[in-house]
């Protein structure tokens, strides 16, 4: 968890613009997240366990309701499993449909799916396990004293020169902000696909 004064302080090394301090603050908060939007990375992975109630009417699907709640700064869903409520085995894999895809070509539906309406999860299970786990891509998370983010953990003058570039672009000083993202944004966003887009290295 890194401190917002620290990074706060690394980028008006960079625009020498201590004025504008809730520039500066929209701008880390931008450039952190642009960062990690950068690609998919795994180390944004996170996973929660999602309990429900067994229907007894046999129904289509079910519906959670504001799953952003559960799935905390959720920003995607990767994978939706059914589990075992006890052990958390995997009883099955939903896959992601959209509203319109849920029938094949013979107008038969696809079995264990889901589909997002919104804010809400929707699950067609053949399985009604009682829990759902649910592994999704996961924002960085901002307090007002603090950032929680493995990539300014990692890179904290990366993110001050990304911030910095767009506190240019947004005082007026189009030119630097170019050079600042020819500079040290594109060369960082290569440098994080390249060095931490794949889970595990062989």
């Amino acid at each position: 968890m890194a401190s917002l004064a620290t990074i706060t302080a690394l980028v008006v090394e960079q625009t020498r613009r201590p004025e504008v301090g809730n520039v500066t603050l929209a701008a880390i908060k931008s450039a952190v997240l642009r960062a990690h939007h950068t690609d998919f990375f795994p180390k944004d992975l996170a996973t929660v366990t999602l309990p429900y109630t067994i229907p007894t009417n046999s129904p289509v699907y079910m519906d959670f309701s504001s799953i952003s709640n559960t799935a905390v700064s959720n920003r995607s869903l990767k994978a939706v499993y059914g589990v075992d409520p006890i052990t958390l085995r995997h009883q099955e894999k939903l896959e992601y449909r959209e509203l319109d895809d849920l029938y094949d070509r013979d107008n038969v539906m696809r079995p264990s799916v889901y589909s997002l309406i919104g804010d809400t999860l929707r699950i067609y299970p053949q399985v009604w396990t009682g829990a759902l786990e649910i592994i999704y891509y996961k924002n960085p998370a901002f307090t007002d004293v603090d950032v929680t983010s493995w990539i300014v953990d990692m890179y904290p003058n990366e993110i001050a020169n990304w911030a910095a570039g767009i506190v240019f672009a947004r005082t007026g000083f189009a030119e630097m902000a170019r050079d600042f993202q020819d500079t040290h944004v594109k060369p960082f966003k290569e440098m994080l696909i390249a060095s931490h887009l794949l889970g595990n290295v062989n």
